[in-house]
């Protein structure tokens, strides 16, 4: 029989041998884990940079023990539980290792669900639960804090709960207007702030009008005393800079006030608000019970958006994998 397709084979042309023998090699000898590999001592040096530690309960008394499926594992001496280098990483337990990599490659490149489980023949599910396993492993790393000039305004996104029950308000078609007009409890507020050395923060403040007490929740402790807090004239933002005891200057944007003093503006924090508004369009609507996911995802974007492509890849997939995190669909789903 393989001498009959070896013969339609033939009476192909040279393009299209190449074509079918580049998707033979894919399904077949997928080059993925070479890649993963070649990674696995990168992820070892970044998630033990301290010293190996059992990723269990932190003990540094820990021995080499045997390998499984070519892959080393260690016994800690304390708690006597085994693990090895990606254990309690999001891609721990994982049935599918090779397409890793393509993973985080299509996570890059801002991919929708739908695409990314047809890409990679997995169930939307499947799709859906190792972004959210990645990204919760990314948020886990935390932010650099800001220093001199903080730029810093909110945003907002209209609640969603895509998923669940509505039982405080009438549950709404997509694209459906909201009832109520401008910033209400309808809205979810996003706090952004940035320094003028390209950290920012992004994260979920509440609903409605955002107070200065969450505004002190979300980025107060990513802010460095000595430095100066720019923003409009809002007085929550008056009364956060008192709370820290930050130097404040307030741009009046109404007044079509674009820059103070010549250094004093919020332009940074504005651009990176309709950055994210377009990017976030291509997922018509994100849950408001994961939208910090998806700001984790598009600041990480930003913030490597001038490396190469190859390097963005491994970036992000060495930072998914730094922190120990035990998060497992079960725990997502009842979250």
């Amino acid at each position: 029989m393989w001498l009959d397709v070896y013969e339609d084979f033939s009476e192909l042309t040279k393009s299209e041998q190449l074509a079918l023998f580049n998707a033979m090699k894919q399904d077949l000898f997928p080059d993925e884990p070479d890649k993963i590999t070649k990674l696995l001592k990168s992820i070892r040096e970044a998630r033990f940079a301290s010293g190996l530690g059992c990723v269990h309960c932190g003990s540094f008394s820990v021995k080499r023990n045997a390998k499984y499926r070519s892959r080393q594992r260690y016994l800690c001496k304390d708690c006597g539980k085994s693990f090895n280098d990606m254990t309690n990483t999001p891609f721990s337990g994982s049935r599918y290792p090779e397409k890793w990599v393509k993973y985080i490659e299509l996570m890059v490149e801002g991919y929708t669900l739908p695409k990314i489980a047809e890409r990679l023949n997995i169930h939307i599910s499947t799709a859906f639960y190792w972004r959210h396993k990645i990204l919760n492993a990314l948020g886990s790393i935390g932010f650099n804090q800001l220093q001199g000039i903080v730029e810093s305004d909110e945003t907002f996104f209209r609640e969603s709960m895509k998923g669940r029950d509505v039982t405080h308000r009438k549950a709404k078609k997509r694209g459906e207007k909201d009832k109520k007009r401008g910033i209400s409890n309808l809205k979810i507020a996003v706090v952004v702030a940035q320094d003028r050395n390209g950290s920012v923060i992004a994260r979920k403040a509440g609903s409605g009008r955002v107070k200065a007490e969450e505004i002190d929740t979300v980025i107060g402790e990513y802010i460095h005393p000595s430095s100066l807090l720019c923003t409009d004239t809002a007085t929550n933002y008056k009364k956060f800079a008192k709370i820290k005891g930050l130097q404040h200057e307030t741009v009046n944007e109404r007044q079509k006030q674009r820059v103070k003093k010549g250094i004093y503006h919020i332009q940074h924090v504005n651009n990176f608000h309709n950055r994210l508004k377009r990017w976030m369009e291509r997922f018509q609507g994100v849950a408001t019970k994961y939208l910090d996911n998806y700001l984790y995802w598009f600041r990480w974007l930003e913030l490597g958006k001038n490396l190469a492509f190859e390097n963005r890849v491994e970036q992000m997939l060495i930072s998914a994998c730094r922190k120990s995190n035990h998060n497992t669909v079960q725990m997502l789903k009842s979250a």
